[in-house]
């Protein structure tokens, strides 16, 4: 799937796990899933993918940098936990997550950026720097990873066994993009009303 069907699921999936009361109980599930959706998508290889897909993680760390400003301005937690863990934890968390991302990016595409090891790294690292992040980091990385094992492309989920993993149900850029994109569209807005009413 291409990004616009990544992001909505992977905003939806959380909210929906998460079930976030308030605004500021939503801020961090905001943040982890908006890094979540797209970041396995680090490495793109394909130019349009590649385009596409760069354009909308610029877009999500906008919006996790937006979510953390209000964060800090309503003082609602997470800045608080910033440290909770240590300053020496925070730092390796913070490295953790760079250094893995930068792996991540240099990777063939589906490989290791899309396999069960990133998402573990990745989360485990975000913990560390932004607890209440972490779960719906984990929740949006792995729709990611679902909706991609529908597409005919394998995904590498044991990487660094070589042997990738499709369900063949669709390729990327057609249909079943647009019609995820939509349907992640509609539940996001349901279950945002839905929890926040």
């Amino acid at each position: 799937m291409l990004a616009k069907a990544h992001i909505t699921a992977g905003m939806a999936a959380a909210f929906t796990i998460i079930m976030p009361e308030n605004v500021p109980e939503s801020l961090p599930v905001v943040t982890g899933a908006a890094l979540g959706c797209l970041i396995c998508d680090i490495d793109c290889d394909n130019a349009s993918e590649k385009a596409d897909s760069s354009h909308w993680r610029k877009v999500m760390v906008l919006v996790a940098a937006a979510a953390l400003f209000m964060d800090w301005q309503l003082d609602a937690g997470m800045w608080a936990a910033l440290g909770q863990n240590g300053q020496y934890l925070s730092f390796a968390g913070l490295a953790g997550f760079v250094l893995t991302c930068a792996f991540a990016s240099i990777s063939s595409h589906r490989g290791f950026s899309h396999s069960l090891a990133a998402l573990a790294l990745e989360t485990v690292s975000l913990r560390l720097i932004f607890p209440s992040a972490a779960l719906p980091f984990a929740v949006a990385f792995a729709s990611h990873q679902i909706l991609d094992l529908m597409n005919k492309r394998p995904v590498r989920l044991l990487y660094p066994l070589k042997k990738g993993f499709s369900l063949g149900l669709f390729y990327a850029d057609r249909l079943a993009n647009r019609v995820f994109a939509l349907a992640g569209s509609i539940w996001l807005v349901l279950i945002v009303i839905f929890c926040l009413r």
